[in-house]
């Protein structure tokens, strides 16, 4: 017995070893750690510490409608350089863009973009003697005043690759030397920050507006009376939008919604939109003859305060002019977190 228990002992152990060599091994046939007998000098790369994407960042930021200025979001590129093993110097890197590093399936569908689209805030850094990585970051922002970013089409995708380089004949990374950025740009309708100073109201009969819930073209929304109002619903589906009919192609630039008040003691405030998406057509089809797939997108916009009543009016303003036939609201959230809203009164601006 005691001889099968050794004979087993033995007979697992080269399984055992081969197990833990493996396991020791650090990313075997990659780049960064060399092979048996090769040189064990430190090896300098860029490591986002994610598996999928790797080295990659993706930012959408907007144009203001037709206008020059761009928004651009709090977003910066920041990354360090790391080491595979500790130097016995202080190692410096320096940050430069290098679009022949953005891969080939990469390239082939996103326009390259130059050092004129970004803000190199930080292009400067050092590994410390005995440090793994550096402890300052590269820093790359965005720039607000790029033409570059201003004309980059919204069909397009943008990308720019950031390596490192260094004059202290330390190796880089075949693999692991660039980090990826790619950037989309939308066109943004809604002036967070508009007002109906200045604009004219359009006549409440030069337009229809559908009934909510209840179907067909209702007046509650154009009366002029705080005691009606027609309820819609937060939904991805079309028939459950608000859907305005100009009758003809209109300009417009503002859109207000009044709240509700109170009915049979509840206070119907509380069901007041949040969010909204705007979508708007030229077709000259009637409102329930237009199709979904005839509008695009003006915009989304979002109720910062929750109104106390039909004093508390919302004025959702464009950028510019907008020359559209229908304009269609689609109602994300509400306040009250409910399904269900409730609207008094319905005004357009130009």
């Amino acid at each position: 017995m005691i001889k099968n228990i050794i004979k087993s002992t033995f007979m697992a152990m080269p399984a055992f070893l081969l197990l833990a060599a493996c396991q020791s091994e650090q990313e075997v046939g990659a780049t960064l750690y060399p092979s048996v007998g090769e040189d064990f000098s430190p090896v300098a790369y860029i490591d986002n510490r994610a598996y999928v994407p790797k080295n990659f960042k993706s930012t959408t930021y907007a144009q203001k409608g037709s206008s020059n200025e761009l928004e651009i979001p709090a977003d910066t590129l920041c990354f360090k350089v790391q080491l595979t093993t500790v130097s016995d110097k202080d190692l410096t890197f320096s940050l430069k863009i290098d679009n022949g590093r953005i891969p080939a399936a990469n390239a082939e569908d996103h326009k390259a973009l130059s050092a004129a689209a970004f803000k190199l805030e930080n292009t400067t850094v050092t590994v410390k003697k005995g440090e793994l990585e550096s402890t300052e970051v590269f820093k790359v922002a965005l720039d607000d005043a790029s033409q570059e970013l201003l004309t980059l089409a919204e069909s397009e995708t943008g990308i720019a690759a950031f390596t490192i380089i260094s004059s202290d004949e330390v190796k880089i990374s075949d693999k692991y030397n660039s980090y990826l950025w790619e950037l989309a740009k939308e066109v943004r309708w809604v002036d967070v920050n508009g007002t109906i100073d200045g604009l004219t109201q359009l006549n409440t009969s030069d337009y229809d507006v559908n009934a909510g819930s209840y179907g067909g073209i209702g007046l509650e929304l154009s009366d002029g009376s705080d005691d009606t109002y027609t309820r819609y619903f937060v939904s991805d589906e079309s028939n459950q939008f608000m859907k305005i009919d100009l009758r003809s192609t209109t300009a417009f630039s503002a859109i207000q919604f009044t709240p509700c008040g109170f009915l049979w003691g509840s206070n119907l405030s509380e069901f007041f939109p949040k969010k909204i998406e705007i979508l708007g057509s030229t077709s000259e089809k009637p409102m329930y003859e237009v199709a979904e797939e005839e509008f695009t997108r003006l915009g989304f916009a979002t109720c910062q305060t929750a109104p106390a009543g039909p004093a508390d009016k919302w004025n959702i303003v464009f950028y510019g002019s907008q020359n559209v036939r229908h304009i269609w609201i689609r109602f994300i959230s509400s306040i009250s977190g409910e399904s269900q809203i409730f609207l008094n009164e319905v005004r357009l601006f130009k």
